[in-house]
C-alpha cells in the first residue's frame, strides 16, 4: 500500500491535469511559478487565475459548435455565464442594493 501523498495524488488523478506543469522539479499553473508565489506569500494559499475562466469558456464554445456541426443541429443556441454579484467589496456609500 502507498501512503505517500505524492503516491495518493498519482493513484487519484491524471497528473499533470491541464494548465498544470512541473519545471525544474516545482509545480506551474499557467506558466505561473507556484513555488515563488507561496516563498512570497506562505501557504495556506487560494489563487483565483481569472484568465481560465475566459479559457474555459472559449473551450466549450468550441465543444457546443463542433457537436452542432457533426449532428447537424440547426436549432438557436444563447449562451450565458453566471458569476458572483458582489464579487469585490462595495467601496461607496450606499448598498448596491438601496
Amino acid at each position: 500500500m502507498n501512503n505517500t501523498y505524492n503516491d495518493l495524488v498519482r493513484q487519484t488523478f491524471n497528473f499533470p491535469q491541464e494548465g498544470f506543469d512541473v519545471k525544474d522539479g516545482y509545480l506551474q499553473y499557467n506558466a505561473l511559478d507556484l513555488k515563488a508565489l507561496i516563498d512570497k506569500y506562505g501557504t495556506p494559499m487560494k489563487l483565483t487565475y481569472l484568465p481560465k475562466i475566459g479559457m474555459q469558456i472559449k473551450k466549450a464554445k468550441n465543444m457546443f459548435a463542433a457537436a452542432f456541426k457533426r449532428h447537424k443541429y440547426e436549432g438557436k443556441y444563447f449562451y450565458c455565464y453566471c458569476t458572483k454579484k458582489l464579487a469585490f467589496q462595495f467601496r461607496g456609500g450606499r448598498s448596491p442594493e438601496t
